[in-house]
């Protein structure tokens, strides 16, 4: 339910009992669009106000923006523009205009409940306005025209029961915006990067940690750090891999530590992602020097996609890179399919 004269892009929630949320990156931010199944609304259930929902709530240290357009809803006239109703064969795929087959179909139409646009770009410039009397007050740009660094982006979380979403942002300092005092003598790191909670319904953000990079300098490991940086983060969220051990025996080596993951759309080797017993025994040898120096450390598996994120059905388009012949390609936990036509 939107209200144009409040502070909040929307004044009260409505439980839907089947929805799906869609994040389409739009290279400066993401479209968020939620998409609703017709009939999956509880009609017994009143919409729930702002003010008592848990969703809006924000921590002490949370920032609000001087921009406006940090979070910017989609009005009528754009939601008739970017969707279109359309209906496909269920056996082949294929659009058709078949009204019979449409009207006998039992199966329930989908509509567009809400969507809105997280301006990325706008984010940085906030922080990093606001931060020009703190972090960056040694940079030849400090009380300048403002200017917008390269930077990269990562979608790390949205919560299903929550309207807020964790974004981590790396951008390039080539044009040295933070510099060490000259008495310090120390490098100037060459990318900074910063993770954020981002409240969507009242554009607040919470800074949650910064981290600089000393050799991070062109578009590509820069891209790579970022993709590190979520990973690593999503997999202290969900105490994966190494993360599932003790948190006093990994030790500070570990902290950083990234592992490979595959997107097969299975679950059998789930329970291994947070085995414990299994993972000790690699953070026992990846810390013995020895066997490092060997080259003997290897990851026990890969860890799963769906263990990052199980409210999600993982699909890859994995088969078609690599010229195999796919017709259509099933989510793991719903009924949705992947259809080529």
């Amino acid at each position: 339910f939107c209200n144009s004269s409040s502070p909040f892009l929307c004044h009260a929630l409505r439980k839907s009992l089947s929805a799906y949320v869609l994040f389409n990156d739009e290279d400066d931010g993401y479209r968020i669009t939620w998409i609703a199944v017709d009939g999956g609304f509880d009609d017994d259930d009143e919409p729930i106000p702002h003010a008592n929902s848990s969703s809006f709530e924000n921590s002490p240290n949370s920032v609000r923006p001087t921009r406006k357009d940090i979070v910017v809803p989609s009005d009528d006239d754009s939601l008739g523009s970017n969707w279109e109703e359309c209906f496909s064969d269920p056996v082949t795929g294929h659009r058709t205009n078949d009204d019979a087959r449409r009207l006998s179909s039992h199966r329930s139409s989908l509509n567009i409940a809400f969507e809105l646009y997280l301006r990325i770009d706008a984010l940085l410039s906030d922080i990093l306005s606001r931060r020009q009397s703190s972090l960056f007050q040694q940079s030849p740009y400090y009380n300048n025209t403002f200017f917008m660094p390269e930077f990269f982006y990562n979608l790390i979380s949205a919560c299903p029961d929550s309207l807020k979403v964790k974004v981590v942002i790396v951008f390039s300092n080539k044009e040295k915006m933070m510099m060490h005092s000259s008495s310090a003598k120390m490098a100037v790191p060459s990318a900074l990067g910063i993770f954020a909670e981002v409240n969507l319904f009242d554009q607040t953000y919470d800074e949650l940690k910064w981290v600089q990079h000393p050799s991070c300098k062109y578009a590509f490991s820069m891209k790579q750090w970022c993709h590190s940086l979520a990973l690593n983060w999503r997999m202290k969220e969900c105490r994966v891999g190494v993360f599932c051990v003790d948190g006093c025996r990994p030790g500070p080596k570990m902290d950083q530590w990234v592992g490979q993951t595959h997107e097969c759309n299975v679950d059998e080797d789930l329970l291994d992602d947070v085995n414990a017993d299994l993972w000790s025994r690699y953070v026992e040898r990846l810390n013995n020097e020895h066997s490092k120096r060997k080259g003997m450390v290897a990851a026990p598996k890969d860890v799963s996609m769906s263990s990052l994120y199980p409210y999600c059905d993982v699909i890859t388009n994995r088969a078609v890179h690599s010229a195999i012949p796919v017709k259509r390609i099933a989510s793991r936990n719903s009924p949705i399919e992947l259809v080529y036509g």
